[in-house]
């Protein structure tokens, strides 16, 4: 039920940024879930973290932030999710976890899984960034979000050691449309790296040429195709010898 608020809370969110930058689901989320009399510096401080993490690029100042407005909101899932993020940026990623997962607990969204397998990736866990994958709904999620997990975890059959596991987890699960946007080329710029140290050069030259063809300046996607096609060129020569 929502918690009615005073005059002078109602006049701090009124103040410079707060309304622009926090959306109106994210307010009224705060005006369910603060501590009493505490909504207008949660809303204040989410609002310097999403900030913070956005315009500023300070991630220790976000997390500052966001720790404020957790003191004041500790159920929000706006909240949690700020700090999480901005947890993750600082490579705090134990506590990234933390409240990455309540966040999606709190608001029964999937949409955070990406970063939380690729979380795992990092506390060493690969095998655990598969198993988000495999239990994640991706067909909820936008397109961006559910490439980025599909990428987390063909990288994290990398760090296994299995990057061909990777390769056809990417064939198996990607989809390529005439125009590809930048999450799908960051997902065949995978796909050609795993190919690659899997031994695989044809499948990463398809891979990269993909990339090249759409954005031949992305990352050094072009150089490598190059080194895989003088290799290829190599090889072709010696073999003829």
């Amino acid at each position: 039920m929502n918690r009615p608020h005073d005059g002078g809370a109602a006049a701090a969110v009124e103040g410079p940024g707060v309304g622009e930058v926090l959306p109106a689901e994210a307010l009224d989320e705060l005006r369910e879930t603060a501590r009493p009399h505490a909504f207008a510096d949660a809303a204040r401080a989410l609002a310097d973290a999403v900030v913070a993490l956005s315009e500023e690029g300070d991630p220790e100042a976000a997390v500052r932030a966001a720790r404020a407005a957790k003191r004041a909101a500790p159920r929000a899932a706006s909240v949690r999710e700020a700090l999480g993020i901005a947890l993750y940026q600082v490579e705090d990623f134990r506590g990234a976890r933390t409240e990455l997962a309540a966040a999606q607990r709190i608001s029964g969204r999937g949409d955070l899984d990406a970063m939380l397998a690729d979380i795992e990736r990092a506390l060493g866990r690969p095998e655990r960034a598969i198993a988000i994958f495999e239990r994640s709904n991706r067909s909820r999620m936008e397109p961006d979000t559910a490439a980025e997990l599909l990428l987390v975890a063909a990288s994290a059959y990398g760090d296994l050691g299995q990057p061909a596991a990777g390769v056809a987890l990417i064939r198996r699960h990607a989809r390529w449309p005439a125009e590809l946007a930048d999450h799908h080329l960051r997902l065949a710029y995978a796909e050609g790296a795993l190919a690659e140290q899997a031994g695989d050069p044809t499948r990463a030259r398809a891979a990269f040429a993909r990339v090249v063809q759409a954005d031949p300046e992305f990352h050094d996607a072009a150089d490598r195709l190059e080194r895989l096609d003088d290799s290829g060129a190599s090889a072709g020569t010696a073999g003829a010898t």
